[in-house]
């Protein structure tokens, strides 16, 4: 199994994170340093770290356009 970073089921864009999750950004951001490179699995609707591994992994060419623009 892979990490989660590389699946196309993962989403750690932040603007894609808020909209996801209502109310978030009452508390932080999404572009907060303290999220790191959590993000979404849009498979399983949970919020994890990129380091985690599943059995619902599908690779994701384009997984460096994950990551917003510094």
């Amino acid at each position: 199994m892979a990490l989660c970073f590389g699946c196309r089921h993962f989403v750690n864009n932040p603007r894609l994170i808020e909209s996801s999750i209502p109310g978030l950004n009452a508390l932080s951001s999404a572009f907060a340093s303290v999220r790191g490179e959590a993000g979404l699995c849009s498979r399983l609707n949970l919020f994890l770290s990129p380091t985690t591994k599943c059995s619902y992994f599908e690779s994701d060419e384009s997984v460096t356009e994950k990551r917003p623009a510094v």
